[in-house]
Protein backbone atom coordinates (compact mmCIF):
# COMPACT_ATOMS: atom_id res chain seq x y z
CA UNK A 1 0.00 0.00 0.00
CA UNK A 2 1.57 3.21 -1.08
CA UNK A 3 0.55 6.88 0.16
CA UNK A 4 1.41 10.11 -1.72
CA UNK A 5 2.80 12.42 0.70
CA UNK A 6 2.75 15.94 -1.37
CA UNK A 7 2.79 19.11 0.86
CA UNK A 8 5.20 21.60 1.34
CA UNK A 9 4.71 20.92 4.66
CA UNK A 10 5.64 17.35 4.92
CA UNK A 11 7.89 16.53 7.96
CA UNK A 12 10.73 14.75 5.60
CA UNK A 13 11.55 16.70 2.61
CA UNK A 14 12.38 13.20 1.19
CA UNK A 15 9.01 12.33 0.91
CA UNK A 16 7.61 15.07 -0.96
CA UNK A 17 5.68 14.17 -3.86
CA UNK A 18 6.87 10.21 -3.92
CA UNK A 19 4.92 6.95 -3.37
CA UNK A 20 6.30 5.04 -1.14
CA UNK A 21 5.26 1.20 0.22
CA UNK A 22 4.57 0.29 3.84
CA UNK A 23 8.33 -1.33 4.33
CA UNK A 24 10.07 1.84 2.54
CA UNK A 25 8.21 4.24 4.89
CA UNK A 26 9.88 2.28 8.14
CA UNK A 27 13.52 2.46 6.47
CA UNK A 28 12.88 6.04 6.21
CA UNK A 29 11.70 6.16 9.80
CA UNK A 30 14.45 3.66 11.21
CA UNK A 31 16.97 5.80 9.56
CA UNK A 32 15.87 8.93 11.14
CA UNK A 33 16.35 7.17 14.45
CA UNK A 34 19.20 5.32 13.84
CA UNK A 35 21.29 8.64 12.52
CA UNK A 36 20.14 10.46 15.82
CA UNK A 37 23.08 8.83 17.60
CA UNK A 38 25.56 9.71 14.90
CA UNK A 39 24.75 13.58 15.15
CA UNK A 40 21.96 13.84 12.62
CA UNK A 41 18.91 14.35 13.84
CA UNK A 42 17.65 16.60 10.80
CA UNK A 43 14.90 13.63 10.05
CA UNK A 44 14.53 12.90 13.25
CA UNK A 45 13.23 16.53 14.21
CA UNK A 46 11.43 17.09 11.33
CA UNK A 47 9.39 13.57 12.63
CA UNK A 48 8.75 15.27 15.72
CA UNK A 49 7.68 18.18 13.66
CA UNK A 50 4.49 15.95 12.65
CA UNK A 51 3.88 14.29 15.65
CA UNK A 52 3.94 17.96 17.35
CA UNK A 53 1.14 19.57 14.89
CA UNK A 54 -1.09 20.32 16.99
CA UNK A 55 -3.09 22.70 14.39
CA UNK A 56 -6.07 21.31 12.49
CA UNK A 57 -4.84 19.06 10.17
CA UNK A 58 -5.48 19.15 6.34
CA UNK A 59 -6.36 15.50 4.53
CA UNK A 60 -3.26 15.67 3.19
CA UNK A 61 -1.16 16.17 6.88
CA UNK A 62 -3.73 13.10 8.36
CA UNK A 63 -2.37 10.87 5.66
CA UNK A 64 1.47 11.74 6.65
CA UNK A 65 0.56 11.67 10.82
CA UNK A 66 -1.10 7.97 10.22
CA UNK A 67 1.57 6.84 8.15
CA UNK A 68 4.09 8.20 10.12
CA UNK A 69 2.68 6.52 12.83
CA UNK A 70 2.54 3.23 11.16
CA UNK A 71 6.01 3.52 10.31
CA UNK A 72 7.15 4.19 14.02
CA UNK A 73 5.18 1.09 14.81
CA UNK A 74 6.94 -1.06 12.75
CA UNK A 75 10.57 0.86 13.65
CA UNK A 76 9.75 0.18 17.67
CA UNK A 77 13.13 -1.49 17.75
CA UNK A 78 14.94 1.14 16.92
CA UNK A 79 13.79 3.14 19.31
CA UNK A 80 16.12 4.24 22.02
CA UNK A 81 15.00 5.47 26.21
CA UNK A 82 18.22 7.72 25.69
CA UNK A 83 18.20 9.00 22.22
CA UNK A 84 14.81 9.48 21.77
CA UNK A 85 13.10 11.25 24.61
CA UNK A 86 11.72 14.05 22.68
CA UNK A 87 10.11 11.73 20.47
CA UNK A 88 8.66 9.10 23.47
CA UNK A 89 7.32 12.34 24.86
CA UNK A 90 5.69 13.39 22.09
CA UNK A 91 4.52 10.24 21.32
CA UNK A 92 3.08 9.70 24.81
CA UNK A 93 1.85 13.39 25.25
CA UNK A 94 0.04 12.70 22.07
CA UNK A 95 -4.29 13.25 22.88
CA UNK A 96 -6.99 10.85 21.04
CA UNK A 97 -9.40 13.56 21.72
CA UNK A 98 -7.67 15.92 19.21
CA UNK A 99 -8.03 13.29 15.97
CA UNK A 100 -10.50 11.45 14.05
CA UNK A 101 -10.53 7.65 14.05
CA UNK A 102 -7.57 6.94 11.90
CA UNK A 103 -4.98 8.53 13.30
CA UNK A 104 -6.36 7.36 16.76
CA UNK A 105 -5.93 3.75 15.09
CA UNK A 106 -2.46 4.22 14.02
CA UNK A 107 -1.69 5.74 17.38
CA UNK A 108 -2.97 3.33 19.39
CA UNK A 109 -1.00 0.54 17.31
CA UNK A 110 2.07 2.20 17.84
CA UNK A 111 1.33 2.29 21.79
CA UNK A 112 0.80 -1.77 21.71
CA UNK A 113 3.95 -2.08 20.33
CA UNK A 114 5.77 0.25 22.68
CA UNK A 115 4.17 -1.41 25.98
CA UNK A 116 4.98 -5.41 24.29
CA UNK A 117 8.24 -4.19 22.56
CA UNK A 118 9.74 -3.90 26.28
CA UNK A 119 9.39 -3.66 30.04
CA UNK A 120 10.70 -0.10 29.81
CA UNK A 121 7.76 1.31 28.08
CA UNK A 122 4.67 -0.30 29.49
CA UNK A 123 4.32 1.77 32.49
CA UNK A 124 4.58 4.99 29.90
CA UNK A 125 1.90 3.37 27.75
CA UNK A 126 -0.40 2.51 30.13
CA UNK A 127 0.04 6.17 31.48
CA UNK A 128 -0.88 7.25 28.33
CA UNK A 129 -3.76 5.11 27.67
CA UNK A 130 -5.10 6.42 31.32
CA UNK A 131 -4.68 10.20 30.66
CA UNK A 132 -7.14 10.03 28.03
CA UNK A 133 -9.68 8.37 30.07
CA UNK A 134 -10.69 12.28 30.59
CA UNK A 135 -10.71 14.57 27.41
CA UNK A 136 -9.03 17.97 27.20
CA UNK A 137 -11.05 20.58 29.45
CA UNK A 138 -11.81 22.54 25.88
CA UNK A 139 -13.68 19.99 24.69
CA UNK A 140 -16.28 19.66 27.63
CA UNK A 141 -18.88 21.61 25.44
CA UNK A 142 -18.10 19.74 22.48
CA UNK A 143 -19.19 16.61 24.46
CA UNK A 144 -22.40 17.79 24.89
CA UNK A 145 -22.96 17.57 20.71
CA UNK A 146 -24.45 14.57 19.16
CA UNK A 147 -20.45 14.93 17.88
CA UNK A 148 -19.03 14.81 20.60
CA UNK A 149 -20.54 12.24 22.10
CA UNK A 150 -19.81 9.90 19.15
CA UNK A 151 -15.88 11.14 19.53
CA UNK A 152 -16.10 10.20 22.96
CA UNK A 153 -17.44 6.79 21.96
CA UNK A 154 -14.71 6.11 19.59
CA UNK A 155 -11.87 7.03 21.76
CA UNK A 156 -13.21 5.38 24.98
CA UNK A 157 -13.43 2.05 23.18
CA UNK A 158 -10.41 2.25 21.98
CA UNK A 159 -8.54 3.34 24.87
CA UNK A 160 -10.29 -0.19 26.97
CA UNK A 161 -9.42 -2.23 23.56
CA UNK A 162 -5.91 -1.13 23.66
CA UNK A 163 -5.80 -2.01 27.58
CA UNK A 164 -7.23 -5.30 26.92
CA UNK A 165 -4.47 -6.19 24.14
CA UNK A 166 -1.64 -5.14 25.97
CA UNK A 167 -3.29 -7.23 29.19
CA UNK A 168 -3.52 -10.08 26.88
CA UNK A 169 -0.08 -9.85 25.36
CA UNK A 170 2.10 -8.22 28.72
CA UNK A 171 0.85 -10.58 31.68
CA UNK A 172 2.19 -7.81 34.22
CA UNK A 173 0.04 -4.81 32.79
CA UNK A 174 -3.29 -5.08 34.63
CA UNK A 175 -1.08 -5.30 38.37
CA UNK A 176 0.93 -2.30 36.90
CA UNK A 177 -2.24 -0.39 35.32
CA UNK A 178 -3.97 -0.39 39.01
CA UNK A 179 -1.89 1.86 40.46
CA UNK A 180 -1.67 4.46 37.73
CA UNK A 181 -5.17 4.35 37.80
CA UNK A 182 -5.62 5.63 41.04
CA UNK A 183 -2.44 7.91 40.56
CA UNK A 184 -4.43 9.91 38.19
CA UNK A 185 -7.93 10.05 39.67
CA UNK A 186 -9.51 13.62 39.86
CA UNK A 187 -9.11 15.60 42.55
CA UNK A 188 -12.43 18.33 44.40
CA UNK A 189 -10.83 21.04 42.10
CA UNK A 190 -11.73 18.76 39.03
CA UNK A 191 -14.63 19.51 36.89
CA UNK A 192 -17.85 17.87 37.77
CA UNK A 193 -18.63 16.40 33.64
CA UNK A 194 -14.21 15.37 33.90
CA UNK A 195 -14.75 13.38 37.15
CA UNK A 196 -17.79 11.51 35.87
CA UNK A 197 -16.13 10.46 32.77
CA UNK A 198 -13.12 9.02 35.02
CA UNK A 199 -15.94 7.20 36.72
CA UNK A 200 -16.85 5.76 34.13
CA UNK A 201 -14.01 4.39 32.87
CA UNK A 202 -13.03 2.80 36.39
CA UNK A 203 -16.19 1.22 36.57
CA UNK A 204 -15.98 0.13 32.72
CA UNK A 205 -12.57 -1.19 33.79
CA UNK A 206 -14.24 -3.44 37.05
CA UNK A 207 -16.72 -4.70 34.79
CA UNK A 208 -15.15 -5.13 31.21
CA UNK A 209 -13.08 -7.86 29.53
CA UNK A 210 -9.94 -6.95 32.62
CA UNK A 211 -12.31 -7.28 35.19
CA UNK A 212 -10.98 -10.73 36.35
CA UNK A 213 -7.05 -9.02 36.25
CA UNK A 214 -7.96 -5.77 38.45
CA UNK A 215 -10.01 -7.62 40.87
CA UNK A 216 -12.48 -5.36 42.47
CA UNK A 217 -9.83 -2.55 43.05
CA UNK A 218 -11.54 0.03 40.98
CA UNK A 219 -14.43 -0.31 43.29
CA UNK A 220 -11.90 -0.07 46.38
CA UNK A 221 -10.41 3.10 45.26
CA UNK A 222 -13.74 4.39 44.20
CA UNK A 223 -15.01 3.92 47.81
CA UNK A 224 -12.08 5.48 49.23
CA UNK A 225 -11.34 8.58 46.89
CA UNK A 226 -15.26 9.42 47.63
CA UNK A 227 -14.27 9.48 51.12
CA UNK A 228 -11.21 11.70 50.38
CA UNK A 229 -13.67 14.29 48.47
CA UNK A 230 -16.16 14.30 50.59
CA UNK A 231 -13.38 15.32 53.39
CA UNK A 232 -12.17 18.07 50.99
CA UNK A 233 -15.18 19.15 50.13
CA UNK A 234 -15.90 19.95 53.91
CA UNK A 235 -12.56 21.44 54.90
CA UNK A 236 -13.63 23.79 51.63
CA UNK A 237 -16.19 24.71 53.01
CA UNK A 238 -14.77 25.80 56.41
CA UNK A 239 -12.24 27.82 54.52
CA UNK A 240 -15.09 29.52 53.09
CA UNK A 241 -16.14 31.21 56.02
CA UNK A 242 -15.74 34.43 57.57
CA UNK A 243 -11.88 33.79 57.91
CA UNK A 244 -11.75 37.75 59.11
CA UNK A 245 -13.28 36.69 62.43
CA UNK A 246 -10.34 35.21 64.94
CA UNK A 247 -10.85 32.87 67.31
CA UNK A 248 -10.90 34.72 70.25
CA UNK A 249 -13.20 37.70 68.37
CA UNK A 250 -15.56 34.61 68.47
CA UNK A 251 -15.02 33.56 72.32
CA UNK A 252 -15.10 37.29 73.56
CA UNK A 253 -18.64 36.98 71.72
CA UNK A 254 -19.18 34.03 73.68
CA UNK A 255 -18.89 35.91 77.04
CA UNK A 256 -20.47 39.06 76.17
CA UNK A 257 -23.31 37.37 75.23
CA UNK A 258 -24.41 36.52 79.20
CA UNK A 259 -23.34 40.31 80.16
CA UNK A 260 -26.05 41.63 77.61
CA UNK A 261 -28.79 39.07 79.51
CA UNK A 262 -27.61 40.14 82.67
CA UNK A 263 -28.10 44.12 81.47
CA UNK A 264 -31.66 42.81 79.49
CA UNK A 265 -32.57 41.76 83.15
CA UNK A 266 -31.64 44.74 84.89
CA UNK A 267 -33.42 47.50 82.53
CA UNK A 268 -36.68 45.62 83.04
CA UNK A 269 -36.22 45.22 86.97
Amino acid sequence: MGVELATDRAGFHEMEEVNFSDSELVYHVRHALQSVPLGDSDSYDQLIGVLHHKERLAPDEVALLVTSLKALSGAVSCIDMVHHKSLLSSIFGMSLWNYGPDVMDALLELILSLAASSGNYLDCSLDMLVSNFMPPYSLLDFLKQPRGLARKDQVLSRVHSTLKDIADLVPLAPSRLVPIVIQRMPNVFTKEPLIMIYVENMLRLEGGAIRELVGNMMLVALMDRLVDLDVEIAWEEVLQDDCSKGIFEMELEDMEEPADDVENDGGEV
